[in-house]
């Protein structure tokens, strides 16, 4: 049977106002200890904890709305997940290799020149003599 629009409102404000108000009498309940598990009935030997949450009204708005935000930024990232496995299954059906759903590979920097290269251009700019070859070249590096 449809609700009526006239009864919808009413009935979600009430049930706005029952999730806002939270579970009755459940701070009230006592908390028993019976070894390694907890419980609301004592047991033999159990011992009583304090259960109350000691945070302020202020302190637990702050808590639920960090809870929102990280559920909100998780929902983010796993739909940015999907589209990034969504593009990679697409790029390797056209290819017709396997999926990379990492990082975009960075282009390959340029091949550095090798030491006697860059020694080349050292000496050619600072006019000085190349080192020679062999034993006393090796003596002369530093360590």
């Amino acid at each position: 049977m449809p609700i009526r629009r006239s009864l919808f409102l009413p009935l979600l404000a009430l049930t706005w106002a029952a999730l806002a108000a939270g579970p009755v009498g459940a701070q009230d309940a006592p908390v028993y200890r019976c070894g390694n598990s907890y419980s609301a009935k004592p047991c033999a030997g159990a011992t009583r904890v304090d259960a109350a949450d000691p945070r302020s009204d202020a302190q637990r708005r702050e808590a639920l709305a960090a809870q929102q935000a990280d559920a909100k930024l998780a929902r983010q990232m796993a739909a940015d997940r999907r589209t990034a496995e969504r593009d990679a299954a697409r790029d390797a059906a056209r290819t017709g290799g396997a999926a990379n759903i990492g990082p975009r590979a960075a282009a390959v920097p340029a091949k550095p020149a090798s030491a006697a290269a860059r020694h080349a251009k050292k000496a050619k700019t600072l006019k000085l003599k190349p080192p020679r070859a062999g034993k006393r070249a090796a003596a002369a590096k530093p360590p």
